[in-house]
């Protein structure tokens, strides 16, 4: 087992997997209900992590999280009704990939009313496993986010890769 972290932070490709069936990198709506948790944009690497309950999501029946990792930057775009609030959980509600010229773009409307965007070189996905997760996801009303976290995938959860997807033309360890 691995930690999400260490996939997200990876060089490329992790281990031997099988393909995913229903592929979030190609097919539009495929991440479709997923509860979009945690977004990370690290500058260093040149990278963006989605972290995703999947747990709700309509086309996987198998894994409880989602990690979507951006190589090569170029955006990053985030944006909401700016209102104060306590926990909310943001399910997606489309999602759109689409190959560029040079690199690969997701863009996403989530419910209640966020629109994120990503786009660099390329991209991969897992689809989890994740460990002393629940089977439902918490009932975020009421909870502080300390309590809500620990009934969710989170970057510092042992993992094990169920499937996986890549946009590279040779993806490297699989």
């Amino acid at each position: 087992m691995t930690r999400i972290e260490d996939i997200f932070t990876a060089s490329r490709g992790v281990g031997s997997h099988p393909p995913i069936d229903w592929d979030p990198l190609v097919e539009s709506d495929a991440l479709q209900e997923a509860g979009l948790l945690d977004c990370r944009v690290c500058p260093i690497t040149g990278r963006i992590g989605l972290l995703l309950d999947m747990r709700t999501s309509l086309q996987y029946r198998t894994g409880n999280a989602g990690l979507l990792v951006v190589r090569g930057m170029h955006l990053f775009r985030w944006g909401e009704e700016a209102l104060e609030r306590d926990l909310l959980n943001f399910a997606i509600v489309s999602s759109n990939p689409s190959v560029l010229s040079k690199g690969w773009r997701l863009d996403c409307s989530l419910f209640p009313d966020g629109e994120l965007s990503v786009e660099g070189i390329a991209a991969d996905f897992y689809l989890l496993n994740a460990s002393e997760v629940p089977e439902s996801p918490p009932d975020f009303s009421e909870r502080r986010f300390d309590q809500a976290r620990q009934d969710l995938p989170w970057w510092d959860s042992s993992c094990s890769v169920v499937e996986w997807s890549t946009t590279s033309l040779v993806p490297e360890n699989r």
